[in-house]
């Protein structure tokens, strides 16, 4: 009987559940095994899987998650815990359901549980400020790890395996539609730590990579990073924002072996931006994708329909943005106002009303319940879903990449 098992829960909204596997879960384990408790990982991304006899049962989980783990935790004998976005933001919403509640980073909070060391319910993990002393992610805690179509992405098909790596913890900027819980201040590895975790995801016989940092190119030695990423001889995607490419950053990317950059559009209706704090512009977006383009970096832009303010002109700005920035990549969900957010807080303050409390609907791609969670005040459930399905129709045609 080990003394933790971490488990990772279902996710039936995506369609391909194993392009990823949980960070945060295996960061967990590698601290947890140092720190000389037996640990495994429990993998139930595809389905469900018998939970073996454990002293201690972790879950992590965010908002539509949240009715699995409740209903796992009552079926195990063994004391539960549960951290991860959900739990911090919501923990009374847990309180009843598991022995333990982890608000914040995990890595110091679970060994004092482990330890003993706690006597409260809810504990408050602290800021980790040298993410250098957290050891390297314990891959060998899952079967295939790494992942054929991580690399090309949803519906691209596939290639290389890939791992996923993330470099900071924290974002600087308040976008209201976010729910991160990190925010500033923004901790950052060492150039040195992310190259010896790619040393030895390169000796597993990896080669591309996909940086899970917001935004990559805020590191404050990014010139080093991107110098020893290019010794490395690999090949990665990011993510970045669009006012935040320039000439020379986009130049070092493509050197570095940068092939893809992912950024978050989120709206080409600069009313729409403004009102969420996005402090980017339809402009701005234009830029840097014309930027990317001419470094010869592949541009994939992330998309949100249901955003406050969004109305039919939205969709028209939305349209016009693809005939003219053409590309090559995208993705578009649906905006589900996540506990924590600004939206959540202050919904009448965006316009917005939220009808739906039922967290097992708070998908964020949520084309099986054909709604929102919300509906922007003054219109209706109807007219915001008619207005997804034809941009989702218009992207996925294509007809926009010759016009």
């Amino acid at each position: 009987m080990v003394d933790l098992l971490l488990v990772q829960l279902p996710n039936p909204a995506l369609t391909n559940p194993k392009m990823y596997y949980h960070l945060g879960i295996l960061y967990l384990a590698s601290v947890v095994e140092k720190a000389g408790f037996s640990v495994d990982v429990l993998d139930m991304r595809d389905g469900y899987k018998p939970f073996p006899e454990a002293t201690f049962y972790g879950f992590t989980a965010t908002t539509p998650e949240i009715p699995y783990a409740k209903k796992l935790s009552r079926t195990l004998s063994g004391k539960t815990i549960l951290g991860g976005a959900h739990a911090s933001l919501l923990p009374k919403d847990c309180i009843d359901w598991f022995d333990y509640i982890v608000i914040g980073e995990g890595e110091e909070a679970i060994l004092e549980i482990l330890r003993g060391e706690t006597s409260y319910n809810i504990v408050t993990g602290r800021r980790i400020q040298d993410l250098d002393k957290i050891p390297f992610p314990s891959w060998d805690k899952i079967d295939n790890p790494f992942s054929e179509t991580l690399f090309p992405g949803e519906k691209y098909g596939t290639g290389d395996r890939a791992a996923t790596i993330i470099t900071s913890r924290g974002c600087p900027f308040h976008c209201a539609f976010c729910s991160n819980i990190y925010q500033k201040p923004v901790v950052h590895r060492s150039v040195e730590n992310i190259v010896a975790e790619i040393k030895e995801l390169i000796n597993k016989g990896i080669h591309y990579f996909r940086f899970e940092d917001d935004n990559m190119a805020i590191h404050p030695d990014f010139a080093n990073l991107a110098g020893e990423l290019k010794l490395l001889d690999i090949h990665f995607k990011c993510h970045i924002r669009s006012d935040l490419v320039t000439p020379l950053k986009a130049k070092m990317l493509k050197e570095s072996g940068c092939e893809e950059c992912g950024m978050g559009i989120e709206s080409a209706d600069d009313d729409v931006l403004k009102l969420v704090n996005k402090r980017e512009t339809l402009f701005d977006h234009l830029r840097g994708v014309k930027i990317l383009k001419e470094a010869g970096i592949r541009t994939k832009v992330y998309w949100v329909m249901g955003l406050p303010g969004e109305t039919d002109k939205t969709l028209e700005c939305n349209k016009e943005f693809t005939r003219y920035a053409k590309p090559e990549k995208w993705t578009v969900s649906t905006f589900t106002p996540y506990p924590g957010c600004d939206i959540y807080k202050r919904p009448e303050d965006y316009g917005i009303k939220i009808i739906d409390y039922d967290f097992a609907h708070w998908w964020n791609f949520c084309e099986d319940l054909h709604r929102y969670n919300h509906i922007i005040l003054g219109q209706t459930s109807e007219e915001m879903w008619t207005r997804y399905v034809d941009f989702y129709t218009f992207l996925s045609g294509g007809k926009w990449k010759d016009s």
